[in-house]
């Protein structure tokens, strides 16, 4: 093959390489909503010690993904995902091949190899642990985080099985939250509300929600009018 065509070819096999490693950013962003999710009904559990020990039907016990891909995901950090994916995968691209002489004076061929995210395995783990049917999270995921099914579909999930995050929060008190109103200080007057309706009240994003249910789980919270 002629050294033009064969570096026309790398490059195409590089652009499959990039397809792949940004087609994967969609299914992961959409597992880190689902661990999300189901952090905030954690109770204390050390989740990803248990997603590490998940089994899956046909995957050996050394190649289950370990805690730190939670970590990854609950951290909403999808680089540090697809890295570790990269590590653990056994699929691969071939760039590029080419002739040489090894040190027996024969004549070998050389390939350039590039490992390729596979998906597919982390979301059966993620499935498992979290113990949604597999074709369910597949088809969520497939949606993309953008999509105004997704957050709804996750929560709904989650919430079926582990919940709802605003009681499971606090396992040590169900005392709501107690919030101060807008009148004067010193009349003693207190508002009561949970933190799911102080989130709704303010608005809040999903990250400020998370510090508030963390917040809450081993106390109440109470907001006074600031003083003169």
């Amino acid at each position: 093959m002629a050294q033009g065509m064969k570096e026309e070819l790398r490059r195409e096999r590089l652009r499959e390489y990039d397809a792949a490693l940004l087609a994967a950013r969609t299914p992961v962003a959409v597992l880190v909503l689902f661990a999300r999710a189901r952090e905030l009904r954690a109770r204390g559990e050390r989740l990803e010690e248990a997603f590490a020990a998940t089994s899956v039907d046909g995957v050996d016990d050394v190649d289950l993904l370990p805690a730190g891909v939670w970590v990854a995901l609950r951290q909403g950090d999808i680089d540090a995902t697809i890295e570790a994916l990269l590590r653990a995968s056994k699929n691969e691209i071939v760039l590029a091949a080419h002739e040489q002489v090894d040190a027996s004076y024969r004549l070998t061929t050389v390939e350039e190899r590039r490992t390729l995210p596979d998906v597919d395995p982390l979301q059966a783990q993620v499935a498992n642990f979290l113990q949604i049917p597999g074709d369910v999270v597949a088809m969520v995921a497939s949606w993309g985080e953008d999509d105004p099914r997704t957050v709804a579909e996750v929560e709904t999930l989650i919430e079926q099985r582990s919940g709802s995050a605003a009681t499971n929060a606090r396992p040590a008190s169900t005392a709501p939250a107690q919030l101060a109103p807008p009148v004067a200080a010193g009349d003693g007057a207190e508002l009561s509300m949970s933190s799911k309706e102080f989130t709704a009240l303010l608005n809040l994003t999903p990250d400020q929600r998370a510090v508030l249910d963390t917040l809450v789980r081993q106390t109440a919270i109470t907001i006074s009018a600031d003083r003169p």
